[in-house]
């Protein structure tokens, strides 16, 4: 299975023109979509940037973002798109998906505490193998939560889940600068960077394994 993995819209007018210069791709089985689609709303403007998508033929799977108000996920839902505290089965993979973030100091619109991030994530899981996580916040103490002062800004339940739960693929955004590939244990990390600069992620999942390359669209 062969996923373009994108993230970091903020509402630009340039996500959305690279967003359709990755579904142009042939070669794609699905498109997952790792929030913040808006700045803080409005919601038409998470609909204006996803438009590419709309009657897109494959599959495409998205959670919100913290910086997206709690509405976006009733658009994602009416889409037939929605991730956020779902999961999907695609191509013999099972998908666990969560928007928003770990609370941050930015009192941004969607955010849990790790608690509801644990319980959440927690309930998804079924006696599932081949797991892919898509979550907006990053795993703590990565190098896909490292923000450019030096802190980790990640989520320590998301961290949790992946050390005890052992997904194939975790799928990440939030931390703009912190765009990269790396492994926790058995899960291999991606946070394909922000759209808005160009930014994404092709993953192929093959047998029971991940791999990612980096994009500059």
């Amino acid at each position: 299975m062969r996923l373009m993995a994108v993230a970091d819209f903020h509402g630009k007018p340039e996500s959305k023109a690279y967003l359709s210069k990755c579904v142009e791709r042939k070669d794609l089985d699905a498109v997952v979509i790792i929030g913040d689609l808006t700045q803080f709303g409005p919601v038409s403007a998470g609909e204006e940037v996803l438009e590419p998508v709309r009657d897109l033929r494959i599959p495409v799977l998205c959670v919100p973002g913290n910086c997206d108000p709690k509405s976006m996920v009733e658009v994602l839902e009416k889409w037939g798109i929605s991730l956020h505290g779902r999961r999907a089965r695609l191509g013999g993979w099972t998908f666990l998906g969560l928007g928003g973030s770990n609370i941050t100091p930015f009192n941004t619109p969607f955010e849990f505490t790790e608690n509801e991030i644990w319980e959440t994530l927690t309930s998804l899981l079924q006696e599932d193998r081949k797991v892919v996580l898509v979550t907006h916040a990053p795993p703590f103490n990565s190098s896909s939560d490292l923000c450019r002062g030096g802190a980790h800004a990640g989520s320590k339940s998301v961290r949790k889940f992946i050390e005890e739960k052992k997904p194939v693929l975790n799928l990440c955004a939030h931390i703009h600068e912190a765009r990269g590939i790396e492994r926790i244990g058995e899960t291999l990390v991606v946070n394909p960077g922000p759209l808005f600069e160009g930014y994404a992620a092709y993953v192929v999942l093959e047998g029971e394994e991940a791999r990612a390359e980096l994009l500059k669209l």
